[in-house]
């Protein structure tokens, strides 16, 4: 990815990556542990550890990953927001 080029440069200096486990036994997407990295260029806040409440659904996360890629979205599947902090 770092020699792999797009209309904006190296792709991975425009690249966001979620990592994480699998849900827990009732597969309602929350408290899931996951890791989001990403280049700095996108404004990807990094080396913080944010803790939602159960009520946040992870699509929350989806959405905003979208909108920091750039692609305007008001819904994402069940969300009811996007999450601030982690794009600045």
């Amino acid at each position: 990815m770092k020699t792999t080029e797009d209309a904006h440069g190296p792709l991975l200096d425009r690249s966001l990556i979620l990592y994480g486990s699998a849900c827990s036994t009732t597969h309602n997407a929350r408290n899931c542990p996951i890791a989001l990295v990403g280049a700095r260029e996108l404004g990807l806040r990094g080396g913080e550890l944010t803790v939602y409440d159960d009520s946040v659904p992870l699509s929350n996360l989806y959405l905003t990953m979208l909108n920091g890629l750039g692609v305007e979205c008001d819904r994402f599947s069940d969300s009811t927001g996007t999450l601030s902090g982690l794009f600045g």
